[in-house]
Parts: structure tokens; C-alpha cells; sequence
């Protein structure tokens, strides 16, 4: 009897043991299922990519002539937009896809997973990944600009009736879920924080006949209102930039570093000269400035409290690029690579005269009239 109720004993403990497991299995699959269920975009979304069919590839990659072409870089990918079509190629240069955009005046905007699209002046936009179309969006009002966060939010900035303009941002599926109406100023620029909830506004307005510029906070998941706003001058902004130091606003009269949290003016530095470009902030700090004496142009590097810490004179290039704190200039079939002192590094002769610049990895990606190059770096 004792080993009939051991036995007994036996069987009903492994019987709980397989109920357990059972509930333990059941609770992780049905956790798995719900994650899959909120997340199956951005899940299915690499696998998607591995199967994605591409061209033959190889450089140069040969373009019709007939088209005026927009490079620019989407991660390792690069894309060319036209008035007709947004096309993109992969590394090896290879097309991956072309989509018809149907825009009148079509505007790109890209991070490393996503390729924004709009209309200027018109009233739709459309977000691409690699390889297709996520979504179409049409607003109301008139987009002037639009600009694609560091994931896969976007912000558009439209005219108004009733207000200078509406600035919305967008999720991942082109859902709003932020909007703010400058009541009185222009909307000069926009550019996301690195986790894009924060979103930074450079706005103009008028006053007794005086122009005013000044950057806005907003946090993109609160309905709150400005969390704080900074004076930088009289001037129009060129450009507005989330640096790893802070916001980075340049002006015709000068430029300012904001701490992104309080919007203090952590430098600011008045310019004298002419400015006719601006380079990406990764690891170099660039503004090029036209020279009265030469004609041509001068470029400058700036420290982190904004002082000139080196410069040099330049012919009338065609375009630059910034990458790993390196200055990349192009004229015409020759490409000059400097250091952050801009102390001359390296040099290439190129197979052609190129108008645009790609740095992408260890690559140059260059746009000529009918033709994509790369030259390995």
C-alpha cells in the first residue's frame, strides 16, 4: 500500500510539474505573440530587407541624361531622386527599387533606415524605406519643409490661414501625434533630439521693424507648451543641428551652441564674412564663407566655444561632404580630404568632373551628369 501511494505521490507531483511547464510555455508564447503583434513592422522588417531583389550592380552606375539627379545616403544605401522617380541602390550599386513620387517639386530627407519625400509647396508627402513605400500622408496647408528625424519620426512644417505655420510630426505610420501652431513667427528650420522626443525650432518674427530669431523646445509625447526659448539675433537661421555637444544654429552674423536641455547660450561666435555653406557637424565643425580678395571661397574650422581654430582659402568648389571628423572637397575631377586642422591628408584624380558627394562607410559616392562613381577610400 505505501508504494502504491509513493507511486501515486509520484505521478501527481510530475503531472504538476507538466502543468507548470505547460503554463510557463503558454505565458511566453502568448508574450511572444502580443510583441510580435505591436512590433511585426519593425520585426519582419530585416528579413524583408535580406529578401529584397536587386540589379546586376557595379560602378559606374550609368544614368539617363535627361533627368536632373539628387543624391544622397540611406545607412550603407544611397538613393538619387528625380522629378519623376526616388530610386535606390545598395553599396554595390545595385538597384534595389524605383518608386514614381508623382510630386510637382519633390524635397528628400533621409536617415540611415527611412527617405522622406515631399512636395514643396504642394500637399503630400510620402516615407520610404529601402526597398518600398510605407506610407502617404496629405495635409491641408501647403508644405514648405519637412524633415526626417534620427529614426522613424517626421516633422512638416505647412503654411496656415490663421497662423504663419503648423508644425506636425508624425510617427511611424504617419500617424500625428504632435502639432503646434507658430501663431506670429516663420518657421525657419526643425531638427530632432538624438531619441527624437525632443524636437528644436528655429523661428523669425517682427518687431518696431526688427527682425528677431530664436530657437524653441518642444517635447514631441507631452501637449505642454514650449519648454524654453533662446534669443539668437536679428538675422534669418541658415541651418539648425543636433550636435553630440548641443543645438547648433548658424546665421548669416554668427553662429550658437544651446545646451539642449536649459537652451543656454553655451558659445556664440559673430561672423564678418559672407556665408555660403554649411557642413555637417560629425566630428568637424565647418562653415565656408565666401573671400572678397580671391573669389573663391574660405573655409573654417571652429573649436567648441566657437573660435576659429584653423582655416584656409579655396577655388569655387563644387561640393563637400564631412565624415569621422574629416572634410572631403570636390572640384571638378579632383577630391581633397583634410583633417579636423585642415591639414591636407589625401588626394584624388578622379575619372570625371563630378558635382556631388556621398561619404558613405569607406566609400566617396559621386554624382556626375550621367553617371553614379565610387572611389574607395
Amino acid at each position: 500500500m505505501d508504494e502504491r501511494d509513493d507511486i501515486n505521490k509520484y505521478r501527481e507531483k510530475r503531472k504538476r510539474r507538466s502543468r507548470t511547464i505547460k503554463f510557463i510555455v503558454f505565458a511566453v508564447v502568448s508574450a511572444a505573440v502580443v510583441i510580435f503583434i505591436v512590433n511585426w513592422k519593425e520585426i519582419l522588417a530585416p528579413i524583408k530587407d535580406i529578401g529584397t531583389k536587386t540589379g546586376k550592380g557595379g560602378f559606374p552606375v550609368n544614368l539617363t541624361g535627361s533627368a536632373n539627379y539628387v543624391l544622397g545616403d540611406l545607412g550603407e544605401n544611397f538613393y538619387l531622386l528625380t522629378d519623376t522617380y526616388l530610386y535606390t541602390y545598395n553599396a554595390e550599386g545595385a538597384e534595389i527599387v524605383n518608386e514614381q513620387h508623382g510630386f510637382q517639386n519633390p524635397v528628400c530627407s533621409s536617415n540611415d533606415k527611412r527617405a522622406l519625400v515631399y512636395d514643396k509647396n504642394g500637399k503630400e508627402m510620402k516615407l520610404y524605406s529601402k526597398n518600398s513605400m510605407i506610407y502617404s500622408q496629405s495635409f491641408e496647408d501647403s508644405i514648405v519643409f519637412a524633415e526626417m528625424g534620427a529614426d522613424e519620426r517626421s516633422a512638416v512644417v505647412t503654411t496656415s490661414s490663421r497662423y504663419s505655420n503648423f508644425l506636425y510630426v508624425l510617427n511611424s505610420e504617419g500617424k500625428q501625434i504632435f502639432r503646434w501652431a507658430s501663431p506670429d513667427e516663420k518657421i525657419m528650420q526643425v531638427c530632432f533630439g538624438s531619441d527624437d522626443k525632443s524636437i528644436y525650432v528655429s523661428v523669425v518674427g517682427e518687431k518696431d521693424g526688427t527682425l528677431n530669431s530664436s530657437v524653441l523646445r518642444f517635447e514631441v509625447d507631452s501637449d505642454k507648451s514650449e519648454l524654453w526659448r533662446t534669443a539668437i539675433g536679428s538675422s534669418v537661421s541658415y541651418s539648425l543641428q543636433k550636435c553630440s555637444d548641443g543645438i547648433y544654429a548658424v546665421t548669416p552674423t554668427g553662429s550658437f551652441l544651446l545646451d539642449e536641455q536649459t537652451g543656454e547660450v553655451k558659445a556664440s561666435n559673430a561672423y564678418s564674412k559672407e556665408v555660403c555653406g554649411i557642413a555637417e557637424t560629425n566630428g568637424i565643425r565647418v562653415t565656408f564663407f565666401r573671400d572678397p580678395v580671391s573669389n573663391g571661397e574660405t573655409a573654417d574650422v571652429f573649436n567648441d566655444d566657437l573660435e576659429v581654430s584653423s582655416a584656409i582659402s579655396l577655388e569655387s568648389f563644387a561640393a563637400f561632404d564631412t565624415d569621422g571628423g574629416k572634410l572631403y572637397i570636390l572640384i571638378g575631377n579632383k577630391l581633397t580630404v583634410y583633417d579636423s586642422s585642415l591639414k591636407e591628408i589625401q588626394h584624388y584624380e578622379l575619372d570625371d568632373e563630378y558635382s556631388d558627394i556621398r561619404i558613405i562607410g569607406k566609400y566617396a559616392y559621386l554624382l556626375g551628369y550621367n553617371t553614379v562613381q565610387r572611389q574607395e577610400l
